[in-house]
């Protein structure tokens, strides 16, 4: 009797969940406010809005934010896809190979998230009155996110496709600010430029802190991030060259960021 109960209660706890949590899991929801804030950054700095309740009072603003996010989310689903086979072997417990969501399933919601995010781009374009520049943005967006799940993260050029998707979303958040070169021309793409060198030098050193690196790959890789952090210092001091309370706070944390930066690598290059 007992043996039959034990026996229940493990196929019980063996037993595929369904519900909620496990779509959640699969998309890593929390990750996503990540993204939200390079569209408040690309929006803030492209435009003459210069307090947030005049930022949040545009609705192309909420449409570029969905996009954002759907199209984030959208790829960390289709991650979970391409990389189905090898999470079998060395992560069974994820949703997918654990039996928790259906593969197909997983796919279609993952190209629906995707084709979404194009489709509140194009309608931020329509609502803000300044053309595909949005939709353009997004559809390269898109492709980097396919092409990086699909194919480049298993690369040694995987950090130039996380750091391009970086520079793309920054770019989408400015999207709105007016035609194609006005979007291309304003200070938004130094500091997407800036955001790009800064996810590149992170995401190469945390590939090479293991230990597998050589002294020099983490030394570049430390050098780009700081290059990246002054040049976002800079910015904010050319942007209020008064350096009054928002563009000091900027400089503060960014210093504080740097400090953090060389303390680990300090640790990592000694123990390397």
């Amino acid at each position: 009797m007992s043996e039959t109960a034990t026996d229940s209660s493990s196929d019980d706890e063996a037993a595929p969940r369904g519900g909620l949590m496990p779509w959640l899991r699969l998309m890593r929801l929390p990750t996503v406010f990540t993204a939200l804030t390079n569209i408040l950054c690309g929006y803030f700095v492209s435009t003459d809005s210069r307090a947030l309740p005049d930022v949040f009072g545009q609705t192309e603003f909420w449409l570029l934010l969905v996009s954002s996010a759907l199209l984030y989310l959208g790829g960390m689903v289709l991650n979970d896809v391409f990389d189905y086979e090898l999470d079998c072997q060395e992560r069974p417990e994820r949703p997918l190979p654990s039996g928790q969501i259906p593969l197909r399933s997983a796919a279609t919601l993952g190209w629906l998230m995707m084709v979404g995010g194009l489709g509140s781009a194009f309608a931020a374009g329509l609502v803000s009155g300044t053309g595909y520049s949005s939709f353009l943005i997004a559809v390269v967006l898109a492709a980097l996110v396919w092409f990086y799940d699909s194919t480049l993260k298993s690369t040694p050029f995987s950090p130039f496709g996380m750091a391009g998707c970086r520079f793309l979303n920054i770019m989408l958040g400015a999207s709105c600010c007016g035609d194609w070169e006005t979007v291309w021309g304003g200070p938004q793409v130094m500091i997407a430029g800036a955001m790009f060198v800064y996810i590149l030098g992170v995401t190469w050193f945390a590939r090479n802190e293991t230990g597998t690196a050589s002294l020099w790959q983490l030394i570049v890789s430390v050098l780009m991030v700081l290059s990246a952090i002054g040049l976002n210092a800079w910015l904010c001091h050319r942007t209020d060259p008064g350096n009054r309370s928002p563009a000091m706070g900027a400089m503060l944390a960014l210093a504080l960021v740097a400090a953090n930066i060389v303390r680990a690598s300090i640790r990592a290059i000694s123990s390397g």
